[in-house]
């Protein structure tokens, strides 16, 4: 899966409202090594308040040609030393996504994931253990 987010390198994120509806938003995205998945969001976006309030998200990362990824977890805003380290990961993949000042990194700590290929025959849908 780190490897299909690296290659991918965006996708939808959708946070809590707290008004019962949810908030999705496309993102750029790259993978740690340790399988976090790490982006950045302006801090004056709802998406950013949102996760404040309730770090639950879902993903979902595509290839275009019938594969993706569903995955849920809890996202942590970082600071410091991680976010620093998060940032040039992050720009390693998106040169420019952490170039304001009112960016702030998150990392998402999956705990369910989903892979499905539709272009496979048969079409394969397979949870993944986290």
């Amino acid at each position: 899966m780190r490897d299909f987010v690296r290659t991918h390198g965006g996708g939808v994120v959708a946070t809590n409202s707290g008004t019962g509806c949810p908030e999705s938003a496309w993102i750029n995205l790259t993978a740690h090594e340790d399988g976090r998945l790490v982006f950045g969001t302006n801090e004056r976006s709802r998406k950013y308040a949102n996760l404040r309030a309730d770090p639950r998200v879902s993903l979902v990362v595509v290839s275009g040609d019938g594969q993706e990824f569903q995955v849920e977890g809890r996202a942590a805003v970082l600071e410091g030393p991680a976010a620093q380290d998060a940032g040039e990961l992050l720009e390693s993949r998106h040169p420019g996504a952490t170039g304001k000042d009112s960016t702030r990194l998150v990392a998402v700590r999956l705990h369910w994931a989903r892979f499905v290929d539709v272009a496979a025959d048969p079409p394969v849908r397979e949870d993944l253990t986290l």
